[in-house]
């Protein structure tokens, strides 16, 4: 990377803490809450050496709760401690999960490098002879519709860092739904923690949002609503480095319209209903236009990682018996099993999967065959969890 550019790693909603009990009764679900501090360990790694970046952006939920344990906040902490003590500076603010407050066992390392959004403000720092604002909010965790405009203006105006107010590209880091970002087959477009498309976004060349687990960028296109921007996924994809390239056929930077919305969504699939969604992170790249009109370009990448594998069935009892689902069950985890040659579906932490189960349709007769699926399970490295319905 040349002197002329800048480069910065946008993660979200890490979840320190989440399925990782301390003193854990199955041993598995321990195992699948360590997947999320390896995949951070990992991915700051490789975006500090392979992809030489100049700062980070976390866009909330950094913990699972609001006062994590010490283990988990020194675990979580460390990664970004390595990437500021190599002077690369780390922005996060904190989200619902942190419930809007950054948590009081992250303060400690809070230092010139680890900048936390503890109040809505503005930071401002240069690089490369690139000068960037970046703009935080906490979570707005009521009435975000009414209130987020208000907000905004004050993080414009609450400056740190350097004295001057001018700069070459703005960044803004949020914690919320945005119309027109989507989960599963679901679009947010109202409801008063929605937040709607105003003009004061359009003064941002990036906006790096967090809340949703689920890849997107979003995009305005001739109405008043920003729409998911499904149409990026069809583009051509690095399938041996896991790369998704979201340049326009025209260059290799983007020219769509400010700003650009992006959800990074998290490392790692945190509940069930993230078991199709690709997980990964962004790598965004500011270089001066070639116009010489002091103009800004933008090229960012989506990473594309490996995913703990899910699986969510409902076994209806009143359309076949429970022997019957229980020999499927087997087959799509013995299958699984014989893929483990390949490096990409090995299971990490032994760890090879998570299996949820609805039992419904009538009463359980019997638990015998069901303790036994779940011993097998156990076998194969499947954390599983059954409810049965009455």
């Amino acid at each position: 990377m040349g002197r002329d550019s800048i480069r910065f790693l946008h993660l979200s909603d890490t979840h320190f803490g989440v399925h990782y009990a301390l003193r854990p009764r199955n041993l598995l679900r321990r195992a699948y809450g360590e997947l999320f501090f390896r995949k951070v360990e990992e991915v700051i790694g490789e975006a500090i050496s392979i992809h030489k970046i100049d700062f980070i952006i976390h866009s909330g939920d950094f913990f699972n709760r609001s006062k994590p344990p010490p283990e988990v906040v020194n675990r979580g902490v460390k990664p970004f401690q390595l990437a500021a003590r190599k002077g690369i500076p780390v922005f996060i603010i904190p989200g619902n999960h942190e419930r809007s407050r950054v948590p009081l066992g992250l303060l400690p390392f809070s230092n010139e490098n680890i900048n936390l959004f503890a109040q809505p403000c503005s930071y401002l720092f240069e690089k490369n002879g690139i000068s960037i604002k970046i703009t935080g909010l906490p979570h707005i965790r009521h009435k975000a519709r009414n209130t987020f405009s208000e907000i905004l203006k004050k993080a414009g105006n609450n400056y740190f860092s350097y004295s001057s107010t001018k700069y070459d590209f703005s960044i803004l880091v949020v914690h919320q739904l945005l119309t027109g970002s989507r989960i599963e087959n679901y679009t947010f477009s109202r409801g008063c923690d929605v937040v709607p498309m105003l003009k004061a976004l359009r003064k941002f060349n990036y906006i790096a949002c967090g809340h949703v687990h689920r890849f997107q960028f979003l995009y305005e296109k001739g109405s008043s609503l920003w729409k998911s921007a499904n149409r990026f996924y069809s583009v051509k994809q690095d399938y041996r480095a896991r790369n998704w390239h979201f340049d326009d056929e025209y260059s290799n930077y983007s020219h769509f319209p400010n700003p650009v919305i992006a959800y990074a969504g998290s490392l790692e699939r945190v509940s069930i209903m993230e078991r199709n969604e690709p997980k990964g992170y962004l790598i965004g790249e500011l270089k001066p236009s070639t116009t010489g009109l002091g103009m800004m370009n933008l090229k960012y990448q989506f990473h594309e990682l490996s995913a703990v594998k899910m699986i969510y069935t409902i076994w209806d009892l009143s359309k076949s018996s429970i022997n019957d689902y229980i020999n499927q069950a087997l087959k799509e985890m013995y299958d699984f099993h014989s893929t483990y040659k390949s490096n990409s579906n090995k299971p990490r932490d032994g760890l090879a999967g998570i299996i949820r189960i609805k039992i419904k349709g009538q009463r359980l007769q019997s638990k015998a065959f069901l303790d036994l699926f779940k011993q097998e399970a156990k076998r194969l490295r499947f954390y599983l969890t059954v409810r049965v319905c009455s």
